[in-house]
Formats: C-alpha cells, structure tokens, sequence
C-alpha cells in the first residue's frame, strides 16, 4: 500500500483512496480524501503524519519500496527536517 503525507493537513492516506495521482496529474498539492472530499474514507482510522514520527516515515521511505513516497519533500516544506 503507498501511503502519502497530505500537503494540507499532515493526514497519512492511500495514494489509490485520497486522490493522489489526480492531484499529481493536475499540479496540485496531494490532499488526503477528507482535504479533497470533505469526508474521510474510512477504509481505515484516519492518522496524523505525527502520530508515527518524522524518524519511522523517513525508513519507510527510504526502502524504495513504494510504501510511503513523499516524507522527505513534506518534511522539508514545513521545516522540520533540513
């Protein structure tokens, strides 16, 4: 499952569930479903980007597996990583 960091409210999603690839297509900021419906999808509890740490979302991404694709460049943006 590729997960993402959602550019508005720091939400982790699914790139199939939170609209990710249209966002992408369209260069605009990768919102979460909730950001880019207004309502949460429930396939699963939605979780702050927070609630799993800067440290643990940067190993996933450096796997290269695909499993969370966009932590470094979020993490930049809002300054907590240099």
């Amino acid at each position: 499952m590729s997960v993402y960091i959602c550019e508005k409210c720091g939400t982790i999603d699914n790139t199939a569930l939170g609209g990710y690839w249209k966002n992408a297509l369209r260069h605009e900021p990768k919102m979460c479903s909730k950001c880019n419906t207004g309502a949460w999808h429930n396939e699963f509890p939605q979780q702050h980007w927070t609630d799993i740490g800067a440290e643990e979302l940067l190993k996933l991404e450096a796997l290269n597996n695909g499993s969370m694709i966009n932590a470094t460049t979020y993490l930049k943006s809002i300054g907590e990583i240099p």
